[in-house]
């Protein structure tokens, strides 16, 4: 489905649309990032560009609310998506929540807290509860996790050695799951959570259709996005899953594929 946007790819040729797009939602690492972790001049003029338009700039990323705020203050999004879809921010607002089931998310502290070497932490919004004892920031709070959390729980992060033992407790717990490349971390969340599902939800608040939104990634957990917004822009050094399910594939990231997308196709 490719739909919605200025231009579109279909077969590999771009058509020209009646429409411009009314959000684009873009990944983080891998996608506006450079690999060194920054995000371009070029890149940060063409979403500045792009809101002067009336386009809707949304981010969405697995990073924590803590992880993820400088780069949302020097984005300036309109809309961040964050830990993998389960908290939408307006600025520094938490404005729509996709939190696990208390009976779910207490089943599954449990078993983590009873491994041997459990390294896990739980995320209650912008506070992060860790099983490892560290200096307790703002963000970070070292928590004992034998009487439950007692506040929702949006998204739990844990270690494990085997990709098997992080899918049959994901299995046992009936929640979703995540992996991240070259790491050995895996999350959880609410199988009613995900990034386009928080896309969707936040589409309906704005009075807009998923078919009216570019969506970029280069990952396995942006697959949603790019099948079902209007058209799934895979960047040049995405995984091959990821180009494949794509509608057209832009510029890779250390070569400001955003923003080369945007000029070409959005931005005239």
């Amino acid at each position: 489905m490719a739909v919605g946007t200025a231009r579109v790819c279909i077969g590999g040729v771009f058509m020209e649309m009646m429409n411009a797009p009314k959000a684009v939602v873009m990944d983080l690492d891998g996608t506006l990032l450079r690999s060194d972790g920054t995000v371009s001049r070029r890149t940060l003029a063409a979403l500045a560009r792009c809101r002067e338009m009336g386009i809707i700039t949304i981010i969405a990323t697995a990073r924590f609310w803590f992880r993820a705020q400088k780069l949302v203050s020097i984005i300036a999004p309109d809309y961040a998506v964050l830990a993998d879809g389960t908290q939408i921010y307006q600025g520094e607002k938490l404005d729509i929540g996709f939190p696990m089931d208390r009976p779910q998310s207490d089943a599954i502290i449990s078993e983590l807290a009873a491994m041997p070497e459990g390294d896990f932490v739980v995320s209650t919004g912008k506070t992060l509860l860790c099983s490892k004892p560290g200096i307790d920031e703002p963000w970070r709070k070292t928590y004992d996790f034998t009487a439950g959390v007692g506040q929702p729980v949006y998204k739990i992060a844990a270690v494990f050695d085997t990709p098997e033992e992080a899918n049959e407790l994901a299995a046992r717990n009936s929640c979703r799951i995540y992996s991240y490349r070259g790491e050995n971390l895996y999350g959880f969340t609410s199988t009613s959570a995900g990034k386009y599902q928080a896309v969707c939800a936040l589409a309906q608040q704005l009075g807009i259709m998923t078919q009216d939104i570019i969506a970029f990634g280069d990952d396995e957990n942006d697959l949603d996005i790019l099948k079902l917004c209007g058209t799934g822009v895979a960047m040049g050094n995405a995984v091959a899953s990821v180009r494949a399910a794509a509608d057209s594939v832009t510029a890779a990231n250390d070569e400001d594929g955003v923003a080369a997308f945007l000029e070409q196709f959005v931005l005239k």
